[in-house]
């Protein structure tokens, strides 16, 4: 089983919209953290990917499933993990979940598809295998 990355968030007054829920922008927000934090749970950033294994890693697809709605204070987690990696490509199965006082809700679910790429971001590369051992 790969390895989860969790954060926790609470809303705050500037992410909602004019009907006083979260704006479904928001979301890629904490999604885009979500996958920062699965790296640097394992010691690494974006850039220092770059410097170790001499690729990029771009945003090629992402779907999210909007479950349900989130307002103000609400209590977060935001959980990536690697579904599956391919030659290039990694897809990350993330969910972001409202802490209840009964429970727990999922209010999205996303994958999200990233594709490593050469420094100047021309063609693709393979996965580092050391990223693989890291996150599969």
């Amino acid at each position: 089983m790969s390895y989860t990355a969790v954060y926790s968030l609470r809303v705050r007054s500037y992410e909602l919209d004019v009907y006083g829920h979260v704006n479904n922008a928001v979301y890629m927000n904490w999604l885009e953290h979500g996958r920062s934090r699965l790296l640097q749970d394992k010691g690494f950033t974006y850039t220092s990917i770059a410097d170790a294994w001499n690729v990029r890693l771009v945003t090629v697809a992402t779907t999210i499933n909007f479950r349900a709605q989130l307002g103000l204070d609400d209590d977060l987690e935001v959980r990536t993990s690697v579904k599956r990696m391919g030659n290039s490509s990694v897809t990350f199965d993330q969910k972001i979940v409202r802490k209840d006082k009964d429970g727990e809700t999922i209010a999205a679910d996303c994958e999200t598809t990233i594709c490593f790429t050469d420094p100047a971001m021309k063609g693709s590369k393979p996965i580092p295998e050391e990223f693989r051992k890291l996150y599969g």
